[in-house]
């Protein structure tokens, strides 16, 4: 239809095309009840107006106006808010009823960083009738007519309304009015940076504040908490919870009055969470886990935190936080309720602004008084509290929309202060005295301790630093009376404290130094301190049990030198071990033994815990051999554990042949068999008969912890005896494990790449090795290492075995099974080395599964070729021209690449070689797309502005189809950039509202 044609009569048939699709979009958003419509208004272009648009594009006059201008046909959206703008775009009713013509469709956004830019905000859509409405009579004749739907918030089309008849349209000529019409421009401009962009956002906070309100008004009139107390399962209780904190709790009038009964249904929620059926999730895609009682406690215990309810009703949150933690039974449990109670009793800065120290006061009020058996049920809990009391560092947090503030100070030292930390301290002595276990006391001494932190990153007064120092004077003097009833690590435990406190204050720093009542107070800390030591010193079997137990154990010369000497310390210690195996002799022989089953007794999954009594053993074994053969009948099995270094020892000191019968007898009884195979791995006179026969009495028993010191005796073993090892040994322990999901084998206590036990094996030896590795949930840096040595000399085969765990983890759908870990870094070197191998073994596993080879062959190529490093571009390039199947693969591993610009040689060779309608340059469009880790706010729009300028240098190249997409790209990514623009600024003046507010 040209001008002519449609002033005689097609402007009318354009007027009601216009209607209709008013009409249409009336219906479609009257179902959405979220989307608040002011207006729509509809219209067809004057014809005089029409033909200044086809003279301003230079067209013929008979030019088809459908191909010039996209609105001839016209329809305006007008909602009230931002908020409807975006709803409308999320709803889906333009791609529903319309198609879409995206590269006539423009986003006006105004980037605020240009210079004179317009203010003009609307979406503008171009459609036209999709097939399925143009087949029906009533809009047959609209087919193939395009209509132009604006969509705008009642502010923005206020201004566009106003700038339509001033700027746009103004009524000048060349050589009149131009400076009046660019100061108009510019107070249009300050109209809307100033006045209606921030009432837009205003009105979106408001409207969103009342959309809140409303949905909380309805579950706080059905009774939230109710609906929160009848929750049987933990998945409807985690939602539940859910959605009371988003929109129930903020709104509470007088949430003060509420807290009591809003902590106490959290609470009984958080103590009935464990014992709550585990229901999964039902999806299209199969079941997944439900909720753990470990993240709804999480939840609830953040919500509880917040600034409505931590210290609103501090009586009935202590006793909500003893509750529960003496209901949570595992350490995923106990570990948010600690960190809530922690946050509970802190010094915290708002309420020290208020009340000082009164909070504290409270909390240690209410443990008084409290009966004993209470107070050693709500121990944990109490200790808590009490050590936070204790704490002289006030800390708080202020948010701003753009920043967070941390404060830190100390407390004021008052008459009020000094009293509740003395009876803090009290509360203390009376729960040690009250608990039974070392390791309970333990933690009510650490909390004790505290009383002489000084505070973090903070200045305090000469006046606190004596409070503190007394303190700790009073604490180290309660350490000194509780000693006789302490056991030797509790003691050894303890000297290491009192070392760290004597570290701290044996000096005074230089602007403390010259105040008489502070170098008063250190001596009494030091006086205090070496009372204590000169008790714990008393018992001569203490001084002997910190030599042999112990990493962290003090020596004489670190009293004497307060700062740690590590060297000298060693040495020190080494020597007073010498001293031990000098006073051993036949007649103290049995009293030795009954004092090291006693020592051993010390429980700790450190090895370095008892590296002074493996140290004790080796030289005694040197030096009295016939002691050490006469103890080894009759060790304890927990003493037993130091077989091996007894063994070792006699052996190194020459009494091998004494030894051996004896281990041959232990192996022939079944007796220290773990401890026989770990005694192997370092023998010098291995046996690997004796090693064979271990591993088929712990395969026979499937005892694990033999099968697995076997293996790894094995493994060490390997590189000076290589015969055999692998076949007889290594391989049948490991299945053994593996058969029942045991895979600590992978790591075992070696580099991998350091023994011969994987070197030089055949093909044949191989693949039950990889068979098993197939089971490992997660391979990890050490399964990694072991596959990283085989694929030295088996490419191939490892290269298959990552094939067969990809399978592995689609066929059984385990989430938590990790194919290959996120980074590698021992196999990069020897796959990388096989490149050709790689992409072929990529393809095959895009043939098989289309649908995940970015995460699998595509991510294996970027982690081992993260610039596409020669010989990957020619291997991939080879790919393209192949086919298009070919092309979809490449494209697969491109998105592992997170859009790199070296990226787009391949890029622009794909798209020359596709056809213009081509559905995979749809994926060309995503690799683009693609990003890493955005920063800020405006991340994406930084994001989105590189890659645009990257595409723009393909509108010079010499295929067309590339040029062609290049203008395509860049004016869709102008409308995404307007779009990511709006949301950025939209997003950000909300949150400083709230921030404000």
């Amino acid at each position: 239809m040209n001008t002519d044609e449609y002033e005689n009569g097609g402007r009318a048939l354009y007027a009601d095309f216009a209607e209709a699709v008013a009409a249409i979009l009336q219906a479609a958003v009257a179902e959405h009840n979220d989307l608040r419509l002011q207006n729509i208004q509809h219209r067809a272009k004057e014809v005089d107006s029409l033909r200044a648009k086809l003279v301003k594009a230079e067209a013929a006059a008979d030019a088809a106006i459908g191909d010039i201008a996209k609105d001839v046909s016209g329809c305006r959206l007008i909602f009230y808010t931002n908020g409807d703008v975006h709803r409308f775009g999320q709803s889906g009713i333009l791609r529903e009823n319309f198609t879409v013509d995206y590269d006539r469709s423009k986003i006006h956004y105004p980037d605020s960083k240009e210079d004179g830019a317009e203010f003009f905000i609307s979406e503008n859509w171009v459609v036209t009738l999709s097939d399925a409405r143009c087949a029906l009579p009533e809009y047959r004749r609209f087919a193939r007519l395009r209509c132009e739907i604006q969509v705008q918030t009642v502010l923005d089309h206020a201004w566009a309304e106003m700038a339509h008849d001033t700027i746009y349209k103004p009524m000048t000529d060349v050589g009149f009015g131009a400076a009046k019409v660019e100061a108009m421009r510019k107070r249009l401009r300050k109209v809307m940076q100033e006045f209606l962009q921030p009432a837009g956002y205003a009105f979106d906070k408001i409207a969103s504040d009342y959309a809140q309100l409303r949905d909380g008004k309805a579950m706080f009139d059905s009774d939230a908490l109710g609906v929160i107390r009848a929750c049987t399962d933990r998945n409807s209780l985690d939602d539940a919870v859910e959605k009371f904190s988003n929109y129930v709790l903020p709104n509470y009038d007088d949430y003060i009055a509420a807290a009591p009964e809003i902590i106490d249904t959290l609470s009984d929620a958080v103590i009935r969470a464990p014992a709550m059926p585990d229901v999964p999730h039902k999806s299209y895609f199969g079941e997944y886990p439900g909720i753990k009682s470990g993240a709804v406690i999480a939840k609830i215990s953040r919500i509880l935190e917040s600034g409505y309810l931590l210290h609103a009703s501090p009586e009935r949150m202590l006793d909500a936080l003893i509750a529960m933690r003496g209901a949570a039974a595992t350490e995923d449990e106990r570990e948010p309720i600690d960190d809530l109670t922690r946050h509970f009793a802190k010094h915290d800065r708002r309420t020290w602004q208020q009340v000082g120290p009164g909070l504290q006061r409270l909390l240690v009020d209410r443990i008084a008084g409290l009966e004993d058996a209470a107070f050693v049920a709500a121990a944990p809990s109490a200790a808590v509290m009490l050590r936070e009391a204790l704490s002289s560092t006030v800390t708080g947090t202020s948010w701003q929309a753009e920043s967070v503030t941390l404060h830190t100070g100390s407390v004021a030292v008052t008459e009020d202060l000094k009293a509740m930390r003395r009876d803090a301290l009290h509360q203390l002595e009376r729960l040690h005295s009250l608990l039974g276990k070392d390791a309970a006391r333990e933690d009510v001494r650490h909390a004790m301790l505290a009383a002489g932190d000084t505070p973090n990153n903070a200045g305090y007064t000469d006046l606190l630093g004596e409070v503190i120092m007394d303190d700790l004077a009073h604490v180290v003097g309660f350490f000194t009376a509780v000693v006789p009833d302490l056991g030797l690590e509790a003691r050894r435990q303890l000297e290491v404290d009192l070392h760290h406190k004597f570290y701290a204050y044996h000096a005074l720093p230089p602007g403390m130094a010259d105040k008489p009542e502070l170098v008063a107070a250190q001596g009494r800390l030091v006086d205090a301190i070496t009372a204590c030591r000169a008790v714990l010193e008393s018992d001569p079997d203490f001084d002997r049990y910190r030599l042999l137990v112990g990493h962290d154990s003090v020596t004489p010369i670190m009293w004497a030198k307060p700062r740690i000497h590590y060297e000298a310390a060693a040495k020190e210690r080494s020597a007073g071990i010498d001293a031990l195996v000098a006073s051993v002799d036949a007649a103290s022989a049995n009293e030795w033994l009954a004092r090291l089953e006693r020592f051993v007794e010390t429980r700790s999954e450190d090895m370095a815990t008892f590296l002074g009594l493996q140290e004790f053993i080796k030289k005694l074994a040197a030096a009295q051999p016939d002691i050490l053969l006469d103890w080894i009948p009759r060790l304890s099995d927990r003493l037993a554990n130091w077989l091996p270094g007894m063994l070792h020892g006699l052996s190194d000191a020459g009494h091998g042949a004494a030894v051996n019968p004896w281990i041959e007898t232990w192996v022939a009884e079944d007796k220290y068999l773990s401890s026989i195979a770990w005694y192997l791995q370092f023998a010098e006179a291995f046996r690997f008969d004796l090693l064979a026969t271990i591993t088929a009495k712990g395969r026979a028993a499937e005892d694990d912890h033999i099968l697995h010191n076997v293996a790894v005796a094995a493994a060490r073993q390997s590189t000076k005896h290589p015969d055999g090892l692998f076949d007889a040994i290594f391989l049948p322990a490991v299945q053994s494990l593996s058969s029942r999901g045991l895979f600590g084998w992978v790591g075992g206590m070696f580099n991998w790449d350091q023994l011969g036990l994987l070197k030089g094996l055949s093909a044949e030896q191989v693949e039950p090795l990889l068979a098993l590795i197939i089971d490992v949930p997660r391979l990890g840096t050490n399964g990694e290492a072991l596959l990283a040595v085989i694929a030295h000399e088996h490419v191939q085969a490892v290269i298959d075995l990552i094939g067969r765990r990809f399978l592995h983890e689609r066929e059984t759908g385990d989430f938590r099974y990790e194919d290959l870990p996120h980074a590698l870094h021992y196999l990069r070197t020897p796959l990388a080395a096989a490149p050709v191998e790689i992409v072929a073994a990529a393809r095959r596993w895009f043939d098989a599964d289309p649908s995940f080879s970015e995460f699998r062959g595509g991510r294996l190529i970027a982690q081992l070729f993260p610039n596409l490093e020669h010989p990957l571009y020619p291997l991939l390039y080879s790919q393209i021209e192949e086919s298009r199947e070919g092309i979809d693969f490449v494209l697969s591993v491109l998105r592992a690449f997170e859009g790199e610009k070296f990226l787009h040689p391949l890029l622009r060779a794909i798209v020359g070689f596709l056809p213009a309608e081509d559905e995979l340059l749809r994926i060309v469009d995503i690799v683009i797309d693609s990003s890493g880790v955005l920063v800020g706010e405006y991340g994406s729009v930084e994001a989105q502005e590189a890659r645009k300028a990257l595409v723009a240098e393909w509108e010079t190249d010499e295929n067309e189809a590339v040029r062609a997409f290049a203008t395509s790209f860049v004016k869709s990514a102008d409308n995404q950039l307007a779009m990511e623009r709006r949301r950025a600024d939209r997003s950000f003046a909300l949150r400083k509202i709230a921030y404000e507010e």
